[in-house]
């Protein structure tokens, strides 16, 4: 035996209630983010994040100005250490 409750919602609750969705959404899509964050990025995601060519971050690599590590040809370089390097070299505001 199969019971089917139904629910009538008038339009200025289901508007309530739709905007309460949404904000819990929107509090929560940061956090999601953090969690699919990648420690290791590839030499893509670091010209990606640092909007730069191939031939920069191995000029960078190369000169000891982002860490990395590797293994045969594959490049891997640790999030933090590249987000250190751009609040390392940020210039501050003058005013």
């Amino acid at each position: 035996m199969k019971n089917n409750i139904t629910i009538q919602l008038d339009n200025e609750l289901l508007d309530h209630l739709a905007s309460a969705v949404k904000e819990a959404v929107k509090e929560e899509i940061p956090k999601m983010k953090d969690s699919f964050q990648k420690e290791w990025l590839t030499t893509e995601d670091v010209m990606e994040m640092l909007s730069c060519s191939r031939r920069t971050v191995q000029n960078y690599r190369d000169e000891g100005k982002i860490p990395f590590t590797q293994e045969g040809r594959k490049i891997l370089y640790p999030r933090n250490g590249i987000e250190q390097f751009l609040s390392d070299n940020m210039i501050k505001a003058y005013r």
